[in-house]
């Protein structure tokens, strides 16, 4: 509030309350006159009645400039609450939401890149290595489509785009509290497992953080981690 309302609102307060008193004065000198009193109460009810007069024309001020102080007040913080809303709506406009849905775009098409030519390089793999009786390398034969290297399990159709994407959406939508989050399984994806053992997850914690419900944050907190790191 601004030091001109505040010292239009006391004004306009002062001038009421000294109406009123006059009031209760000009009540008792008109009993007196009705009662047949002396022409002193009479004379000093007509003063009374000036005084009252300019009183209220005092008031009638008042309540002017207490207005213009209010539209005042009311413009000022109209024009703060417009200047603090385009300070946080510039990082929050379309152009900033069209910034950031074009790098999660990019990203989720990255990722669906990486997954076909990864089921595309498994199977041409897969069948080098049956024509070369590599048994020691299929740990399946088909029509599982399986085979171990460097440690590591490949089997195709395990790592579908839609399957990976649908997750990501998930956690998001998880961490976010947001309704209607895309259904996944209950336990966290091998990807996943290495991206929380890259964070310095044990298994056992991504177990208790699937089992309490916080394993979205968690991932969503590694996935960022991942990220700061990858730009440095």
């Amino acid at each position: 509030m601004t030091t001109e309302l505040s010292s239009a609102q006391r004004e306009l307060a002062d001038t009421r309350a000294e109406i009123a008193e006059m009031q209760g004065v000009i009540d008792t000198l008109e009993e007196q006159v009705r009662e047949g009193e002396a022409a002193e109460e009479a004379q000093q009810l007509a003063e009374r009645y000036g005084l009252k007069r300019l009183a209220e024309l005092r008031q009638e001020a008042a309540e002017r400039k207490l207005a213009k102080a209010e539209a005042a007040e009311l413009a000022r913080r109209r024009g703060e609450a417009e200047a603090a809303a385009r300070v946080d709506m510039v990082e929050l406009s379309d152009a900033a939401l069209a910034a950031k849905y074009a790098a999660a775009l990019a990203a989720l098409d990255d990722l669906a890149e990486v997954c076909v030519r990864r089921e595309d390089a498994m199977r041409e793999h897969l069948r080098t290595f049956a024509e070369l009786g590599m048994e020691n390398v299929i740990a399946n034969a088909p029509p599982q489509h399986i085979f171990t290297l460097g440690g590591e399990l490949f089997e195709v159709g395990t790592r579908r785009p839609q399957d990976l994407v649908t997750r990501a959406t998930a956690h998001v939508f998880r961490v976010r509290g947001l309704r209607d989050a895309p259904r996944i399984g209950g336990s966290a994806h091998p990807v996943e497992r290495v991206l929380t053992a890259a964070a310095g997850m044990s298994e056992r914690q991504v177990k208790e953080a699937d089992v309490s419900g916080n394993l979205a944050g968690r991932l969503v907190e590694a996935a960022r981690q991942s990220v700061k790191e990858a730009r440095r």
